[in-house]
Order: structure tokens, then C-alpha cells, then sequence
């Protein structure tokens, strides 16, 4: 017989199977094991960074964006930004210390140079961060000579101007969200 011969004949008895159901993987279960995480950011600006400016003038380039004028700006649309005449392209490292007395303190390096500490009141929140799962650790100089275009009564207005010298590390790591 041919092909189709099986088509158009008698079906036989056969023995009658029950279709067995199959397991599918439930999704929620799985979701429920994995956490849930989103990225957070702090950032903390450094102490005592007056004390190693000699070795941090060393370290930081001239920001080529520094060199931007008003018309420059407005066309990047750079409103309200802070445009420090320099900045760090690198990547820090942190270690912590124990000083006399029991007190512990956060040291910032570049390059193996010592640039700051983290301040003293936020040191316990920067360890407990950084037990977490860290994303990135950034730098960036956020004191000296900067640049800035604001609007003021609809008209821009281009200010030069200058405030204490200081670096920020920004620490991202994730955080587990609690349902």
C-alpha cells in the first residue's frame, strides 16, 4: 500500500493512552529565586585633599572642554553644568586603614598616589557599600576654575568663577530590592 493508505483506512482499537501531562517550569518560582536588583550611586567628596595637591596637580589633565565658549555650550545644550578646567581620567583605588586609637579611615589613590580620604562621617556607609556587589568606582574633580551657561530671566548668562578645590568618587553597586 501506499502512502496515504493509512489515511483513509479503518483506525484499529488500540490500546487507549492516556496523554501523561507535562510538567511545565513554573516562571514565577524561578523569578521568586533570583533577587532583584537595581544600581544605585553615592557620592562622597574627599578630605584632606589640600594636603596632597602637589601630587594631585601632577595626576589630573587639562579638560579640552574647558575650552568651550557660550555659543559652544548652547549648542551641546549644556545648561546648568559645571565645566571644571580639569579632571581625572582614571580609575581610583581605596583602601582601608586602621589608625591609632581604633579609628579607621578610607584612603583614595590614583596611581598609587594618595589623594584623600574619604571624610570620617561617612566611612561606615562607604564599607557597608562596598561589601556590596560594586559596579564602578569613579573620580572626578569637582572644585577649581569652572565654566558654567545658565538662564536667568530667559537669557543666558556665562559665568567664570571658581570654588574650592575638591574630588568626588562615586561609587555604583547594586542593591537588592526587598518586595
Amino acid at each position: 500500500m501506499g502512502f496515504f493508505s493509512n489515511l483513509f483506512s479503518k483506525k484499529k482499537d488500540t490500546a487507549a493512552v492516556e496523554p501523561q501531562p507535562v510538567q511545565m517550569p513554573d516562571n514565577a518560582a524561578q523569578e521568586e529565586k533570583k533577587p532583584k536588583h537595581i544600581v544605585k550611586t553615592q557620592r562622597f567628596i574627599l578630605d584632606d585633599v589640600e594636603s596632597h595637591m602637589e601630587d594631585i596637580m601632577e595626576l589630573v589633565d587639562f579638560n579640552e572642554d574647558y575650552k568651550l565658549k557660550k555659543r559652544d555650550l548652547l549648542e551641546d545644550n549644556r545648561i546648568d553644568e559645571e565645566i571644571f578646567k580639569y579632571e581625572l581620567n582614571t580609575k581610583p583605588t581605596i583602601n582601608t586603614i586602621s589608625c591609632e586609637g581604633g579609628v579607621e579611615q578610607i584612603q583614595v589613590f590614583v596611581y598609587d598616589t594618595h589623594i584623600g580620604n574619604i571624610k570620617q562621617g561617612s566611612v561606615k556607609r562607604v564599607k557597608n557599600i562596598l561589601k556590596k556587589e560594586v559596579q564602578r568606582i569613579g573620580i572626578e574633580v569637582s572644585g577649581g576654575e569652572y565654566k558654567m551657561l545658565t538662564v536667568w530671566n530667559d537669557e543666558y548668562d556665562f559665568i567664570e568663577s571658581d570654588k574650592p578645590f575638591s574630588i568626588t568618587i562615586e561609587i555604583s553597586y547594586l542593591e537588592e530590592i526587598k518586595e
